[in-house]
């Protein structure tokens, strides 16, 4: 026995141990039993406590909707839990072979991002990545993934370790947001916001020397649409606007739905020259009516155009500078494109102060009107008046009611302005009435009031309101009024069963003259002033005006002749049989105080 043995013996029956000649005091057999034992519980234990840490930690990722990865620190072998099966929709026959070829199973758009996102690891860059994956039924599937690096003692990187989530839900409901945020529920065009997006996408692309268009398109008088026809109708018209649009534009342009009645154009890589053929070839396709329901809508449209980078490189700035090209071409007389000049911006600062200042025009008593007589031709008789509207702003002066008027219809605020101007003509007729002057009065009453349900009831209770007869009033109406010879003929109706009169204004200038008169029960028939203008140097015209008047007269209208300035005007339409007329000749308008001198 060696020395090391006995001592080893001597040691456990006295409790030293010698080891290397060295003695250690109080461990025998049994201590150094138990004092291993006592470790190797402890390692037991906290491997348990790993293991259930770690059966944890995977029954929180490895479920239905996540699962567990790993990926080798050349990033090729994959091994991921078979829990990927249920969130991918997989059979279980397939998941050795989808861990063999994992790439071909992300969609090739996030394949690149997502190699380079895992590259990026290597620093401890990596971020929470979306990508794109196809699933057993060839579905995307979107996964949210989070990667860590595992690192070994040397500190080398042994492999990735991630967890993937499925996000699907959360990315279509996503979507649906973008799609309520980005684009029109109505035509699934694109909206403004997401024009000003694509704008400042490609902008930032191309260099300056890239000339691109912006088109703004607005339907002239859609609204009239909407309030004849209802809007369901009006939504189908906008559909087929729409439509067309994409189908004649194609590829060559970026439309977007602004409001209503109007759409914006990104013409990319368009020069003016270019850009004019488009405009040329937009007017073109509204010369074809819009069929809906076995029904003809003859639409035309006003288009302002602004140039990048020609005239500013701002998207808000060239959609106002298109905006400012569009408005001067409603100014002068719609159905044309205008491209932005410098000069244009003063119109649409004067076109903006027209609107809000109108909001508080009545408020301010800024409005008033003027009456201009209406005369006997044969004795030049003042038998009536026409009520005219005109407007003092403070800043502008006298503004015309050609300018304000039409601004007016289109911000909503004629329904105000227009039932003052009734009020204020009949409270006025009554006056003189009182005074022994008993005279017609006639008002002009817009396409939107006239399709107000109210209208009939607003009239009648105004002319009880001032105890005035209602056979002193005429309301006057433009032919488009009577496009619908229906609903015109019911209201028309309504108002004789009042005793109110109905004239038809500006006749002539419309598309449907002949048709209206022989179809619509009204009283009085205008001849515009365009035709008396003509009527001594322009043979045409001069035989029109005769056919208008002996058809009136034929047909027991009562005919007025309108703009009547010169003593031959006069004695022409007498000749010819034309009874009534009014115009500078007899008088201008005149305040309410002065039409008693022009009367005695």
């Amino acid at each position: 026995m060696s020395i090391f043995s006995i001592n080893f013996v001597i040691a456990h029956i006295s409790g030293i141990v010698y080891y290397s000649g060295l003695p250690i005091i109080g461990v025998g057999f049994i201590g150094i039993f138990v004092y291993f034992n006592k470790k190797l519980s402890e390692k037991k234990q906290e491997l348990s406590i790993i293991k259930k840490e770690k059966k944890d930690f995977e029954s929180v990722f490895n479920n239905e909707v996540s699962f567990l990865w790993e990926i080798d620190k050349n990033k090729k072998n994959l091994s991921a839990s078979n829990v990927i099966c249920k969130v991918l929709n997989l059979d279980e026959v397939n998941y050795p072979k989808l861990l063999n070829s994992w790439k071909e199973s992300i969609h090739p758009e996030d394949l690149p991002e997502f190699l380079k996102f895992i590259e990026k690891l290597d620093n401890k860059k990596g971020k929470p990545f979306e990508f794109r994956v196809y699933d057993g039924n060839c579905n995307i599937v979107w996964l949210e993934t989070f990667v860590n690096v595992v690192l070994d003692d040397s500190g080398e990187i042994l492999k990735y370790v991630g967890t993937s989530i499925d996000i699907t839900a959360r990315k279509l409901k996503e979507e649906k947001l973008s799609k309520n945020s980005y684009y029109d529920q109505l035509t699934h065009l694109p909206n403004r916001k997401k024009f000003y997006k694509y704008f400042t996408q490609k902008r930032k692309g191309q260099s300056e020397e890239v000339e691109m268009s912006v088109i703004i398109l607005d339907i002239d008088r859609f609204k009239i649409i909407n309030e004849l026809h209802g809007r369901n109708l009006g939504d189908q018209v906008l559909v087929q606007i729409a439509t067309k649009l994409q189908k004649l534009l194609g590829k060559e342009a970026f439309i977007a739905r602004e409001s209503e009645d109007e759409f914006i154009i990104l013409l990319e890589n368009s020069n003016e020259k270019k850009t004019k053929l488009i405009a040329e070839k937009l007017l073109s396709m509204f010369k074809k009516p819009i069929k809906i329901k076995n029904q003809l809508f003859y639409l035309t449209i006003s288009m302002g155009i602004s140039r990048y980078p020609e005239t500013a490189q701002d998207i808000v700035a060239l959609y106002q500078q298109a905006e400012i090209a569009m408005y001067k071409v409603k100014d002068s007389g719609k159905n044309n494109y205008h491209v932005f000049m410098t000069d244009d911006a003063a119109l649409i600062e004067r076109k903006r102060r027209i609107e809000f200042g109108l909001k508080e025009a009545l408020s301010r008593n800024e409005l008033y009107l003027l009456y201009q007589p209406k005369v006997d031709l044969s004795t030049g008789i003042i038998y009536g008046t026409e009520a005219l509207i005109r407007w003092k702003h403070p800043l502008l002066g006298e503004v015309s009611p050609t300018e304000f008027i039409p601004i007016a219809e289109e911000s909503g605020i004629i329904h105000d302005i227009g039932y003052w101007v009734v009020f204020e003509a009949i409270r006025q007729n009554k006056i003189w009435h009182d005074a022994g002057i008993c005279i017609d009065i006639a008002v002009n009453v817009s396409a939107l009031q006239y399709e107000d349900p109210f209208f009939i009831e607003r009239i009648k209770q105004t002319l009880l309101h001032h105890d005035l007869d209602p056979k002193y009033l005429i309301i006057e109406v433009t032919e488009s009024v009577m496009q619908n010879v229906e609903h015109s003929n019911r209201v028309i109706k309504e108002l004789h069963d009042l005793g109110v009169k109905i004239a038809i204004d500006d006749f002539g200038t419309g598309y449907s003259s002949l048709s209206v008169l022989n179809n619509v029960f009204i009283d009085i028939v205008k001849i515009d002033k365009s035709f008396i203008d003509g009527i001594l140097t322009k043979e045409n015209t001069a035989s029109l005006v005769k056919t208008i008047i002996q058809m009136g007269k034929s047909l027991n209208f009562h005919i007025v002749a309108e703009g009547i300035e010169t003593e031959e005007q006069a004695e022409f339409l007498k000749i010819n049989e034309c009874s009534f007329g009014q115009g500078y000749l007899f008088s201008r308008p005149l305040l309410p105080t002065d039409l008693p001198k022009k009367v005695t």
